[in-house]
């Protein structure tokens, strides 16, 4: 039964080239933001270290997503494909284009969204992530040093660069930017309620910007930007 399993799934195949590197990512899209949601959230932080405070909770679910989405697919990419990490995002071939489209996306994000969801009940209960941002501009500024240092760097790495790169070749442009916005949704569930459906059309943003530019960085400096102004707008 064992065998007729086998030549059923014809795992062989799984071994190729064509068919490993596709099937690592989309398994790793699902256990790692489902591992960084449990075990690395700040809900578990302060379960598992009741004496932690605030911003030592909000510091260790950064930490977590750095190694979880930055570090492993990194590992994946180098080790296991045996690929460059220049193809997956981390480059600036595009710098001209991305600047000038991020420069007029910044502003309207700002005006359009960031504004008006700052104004949001639900967003302003859940942000900042530390609550004790706005006692003083040193914590704030800490606050967001080590977010993008740690957070949005490995987010973006994970589904703009590892995912997206990872399967274009695969699935083509448009199926691989899908692919990306789900796990990413997934993610959100549990925030605020406009924030999960906001980050379906921001996962469709950014995946564009990061094929047309072939980097992440662009994706990293606006959703940067989100974060921080939207916790600016806040805590004014």
């Amino acid at each position: 039964m064992f065998r007729r399993l086998m030549d059923v799934l014809n795992w062989r195949e799984l071994y190729s080239h064509d068919q490993f590197k596709p099937t690592v990512i989309l398994l790793l899209a699902a256990i790692l933001p489902v591992a960084h949601r449990t075990i690395g959230s700040i809900e578990f932080a302060h379960r598992r270290f009741p004496l932690m405070s605030e911003f030592e909770a909000v510091l260790y679910t950064f930490l977590s997503a750095f190694f979880l989405m930055g570090v492993l697919p990194s590992l994946f990419v180098l080790l296991i494909f045996r690929e460059r990490l220049s193809a997956y995002g981390l480059t600036l071939e595009e710098w001209r284009n991305g600047l000038k489209v991020t420069a007029f996306l910044l502003i309207l994000i700002g005006v359009v969204i960031v504004y008006p969801s700052s104004l949001i009940p639900e967003i302003r209960a859940f942000f900042p992530l530390d609550k004790g941002a706005g006692d003083s501009a040193l914590v704030f500024l800490k606050l967001q040093l080590f977010r993008g240092l740690f957070f949005y760097s490995a987010w973006e790495f994970f589904f703009r660069g590892f995912i997206l790169f990872g399967l274009r070749k695969y699935t083509g442009d448009w199926m691989a930017i899908c692919i990306q916005v789900i796990p990413s949704c997934m993610w959100h569930i549990g925030m605020a309620t406009p924030e999960i459906f906001s980050s379906i059309l921001a996962g469709l943003l950014f995946g564009i910007l990061a094929i047309r530019t072939r980097s992440i960085l662009w994706c990293f400096l606006l959703h940067y930007f989100i974060g921080v102004v939207l916790d600016i707008f806040i805590i004014m």
